[in-house]
């Protein structure tokens, strides 16, 4: 795992978390520079500060689930703008900070460097940021989580994803809206400008892993059976039947 050139405008950085990976994302513009997503640790923006030089920079969390979330105070400078949707900021008053204080509590020392840093700046629904030279466009895309937002980079044919889709499957928490969900993937799925698909979890590829997703959601939204592949990992055994319990909700 470590750090990855896609373009001269996009590197991301991919860490072992032990029960799964994560990637993150940095996009530099020539004036402004965002982090897509602040990983675990504060450490784990360490590879970015070369790359970032004396750019201002913006962070953008994709949701605020810990795996994205906990990296934010390992920039040089806290950044003044944090975006992130309405929904993500009510998290940093809730279970986000639960969260740490759990794993505080279960890891002792491993997370005592980890300092929340909550949006400041929240979007309802779409958003485009100019970078110098470069637009970011910012969606919201319930599913995964309802403050869940992608990020596209049309002119270079790039959309982090987030978590909203993921190979083998994403998580489905009780309660998703499902055909929402399926509704606002199939919108970016026929987006021919996008050719290069980076999720948070799992191989980047091309617009087929955002088809894959689809189907998956579509098989448990009706029921079907399903054909998984043997050599998952216990994470993904135990998401799946996770998963499934979306019907009892």
């Amino acid at each position: 795992m470590g750090l990855i050139q896609l373009s001269d405008v996009l590197w991301v950085q991919e860490l072992d978390l032990g029960i799964f990976d994560v990637r993150g994302s940095l996009i530099l513009g020539e004036e402004r520079a965002v982090v897509w997503d602040s990983l675990s640790h504060p450490r784990d923006m360490q590879a970015y500060l070369p790359l970032i030089g004396d750019r201002a920079v913006t962070v953008v969390y994709s949701h605020a689930d810990w795996d994205h979330v906990w990296g934010t105070a390992g920039l040089p400078r806290l950044p003044a703008t944090v975006i992130s949707h309405a929904i993500c900021a009510h998290r940093f008053e809730t279970d986000v900070p639960e969260r740490l204080a759990r794993m505080r509590a279960e890891e002792p020392g491993k997370w005592d460097d980890v300092q929340l840093v909550p949006p400041n700046l929240m979007i309802e629904q779409s958003c485009q940021l100019d970078l110098g030279n470069l637009v970011l466009e910012l969606h919201h895309l319930p599913g995964h989580t309802d403050d869940c937002l992608i990020a596209l980079l049309p002119e270079h044919g790039f959309a982090l994803m987030g978590d909203t889709i993921e190979t083998p499957f994403p998580v489905v928490p009780a309660g998703s809206d499902l055909p929402l969900w399926i509704e606002q993937l199939k919108r970016w799925e026929r987006d021919v400008a996008l050719t290069r698909v980076i999720p948070c979890h799992g191989p980047m590829g091309g617009r087929e892993l955002i088809s894959q997703t689809i189907e998956y959601l579509q098989r448990l939204l009706r029921g079907d059976p399903f054909e998984l592949p043997a050599s998952m990992t216990p994470f993904y055994q135990q998401t799946h039947e996770a998963n499934l319990q979306w019907r009892n909700a």
